[in-house]
């Protein structure tokens, strides 16, 4: 099954389909090097599975867990590296949010809970108050954050309903994912301000793409506007090696010297960190920790202290 077109209307708005060069259109659109994976690219391109403790449960780090209870988007985005759940079988295991609840009931060093996906924002309002408030009722766990491209690609989503369901007892932390300063739309610094009045903690996850944002000088246009708006840039990332997304890569070089430029160019609170996720489930590792041993090689220690090779395919 290939991944299938989805842009709703109001991203639709925001692109210029005059312009064959869009950088929102590149985003989106189909294209037919999607068709041509390459040797190096991987379906599950971080290493989820083998972190997955319970069906939609993962636990990659110790004092946190990821919650993925949809695989549903608003968007699909051509460069995302959870293609994969919207194109395995039926057959796949539903999450059980009870074992989940009991999962994170009997691991006291778990601090914080995310939810990711997917989008969890495309989750029915009544559903995420009744979670929300069963994970609130757990003492050990302080933070409950969400992931979403919601406020970026449909901020009509965002419902009065939906920002009630969010409020909790916990520190509400809210990443959103945005990648060209295009999209930083009215509706978007207006969901910001609604997520401000319930108490959120707003931050952005960008990722460095080619032909979208590879340039100094957008990235910093792009996170100057979100501090102004109220977003504290959070993650840099460089992009995952899901299949058919080549033509969205760029070396580790090549972002190394985006990176050392927008570091001298950029108040530090705009700034924020570059990061690999390494294959096979080894976590997020700073780019500029790398270091090079060999063409196209790289080794760094992981957050459990383990030396882990990268290699940069490009």
């Amino acid at each position: 099954m290939k991944f299938p077109l989805l842009i709703p209307k109001f991203y639709a708005n925001l692109i210029d389909w005059k312009d064959q060069k869009d950088p929102l259109m590149r985003m989106v659109v189909p294209s037919s090097f999607e068709d041509s994976a390459k040797e190096y690219e991987m379906a599950d391109p971080i290493g989820d599975k083998p972190k997955t403790v319970i069906a939609g449960l993962i636990h990659r780090y110790p004092d946190r867990v990821l919650v993925n209870l949809t695989s549903a988007c608003a968007v699909h985005c051509r460069f995302c590296f959870r293609k994969n759940l919207l194109c395995e079988n039926e057959n796949v295991v539903k999450p059980d949010v009870g074992k989940i609840l009991s999962y994170m009931r009997d691991h006291k060093e778990i601090w914080e809970v995310i939810f990711s996906g997917g989008d969890p924002f495309m989750l029915k309002a009544e559903f995420l108050k009744e979670i929300i408030g069963k994970i609130s009722k757990i003492s050990h766990i302080k933070t409950i954050r969400f992931h979403s491209r919601i406020p970026v690609v449909d901020a009509r989503l965002i419902t009065g309903k939906l920002l009630a369901a969010l409020k909790t007892s916990k520190k509400l932390v809210i990443v959103v994912h945005i990648n060209h300063p295009r999209e930083i739309s009215k509706e978007f610094q207006k969901v910001v301000q609604k997520f401000q009045k319930i108490g959120a903690l707003i931050m952005s996850q960008t990722v460095l793409l080619k032909g979208v944002n590879d340039d100094t000088e957008i990235l910093s246009e792009l996170f100057r506007e979100l501090v102004v708006t109220g977003v504290k840039p959070y993650y840099l990332h460089h992009l995952d090696a899901a299949k058919g997304t080549h033509h969205f890569r760029i070396s580790i070089e090549k972002g190394k010297k985006i990176f050392q430029s927008l570091r001298g160019n950029l108040s530090s609170i705009c700034l924020p960190e570059y990061v690999v996720d390494i294959p096979g489930g080894f976590g997020k590792i700073p780019v500029n920790s790398l270091k090079k041993i060999g063409p196209k090689t790289y080794t760094a220690k992981n957050f459990e202290n383990k030396t882990i090779k990268y290699v940069d395919h490009i």
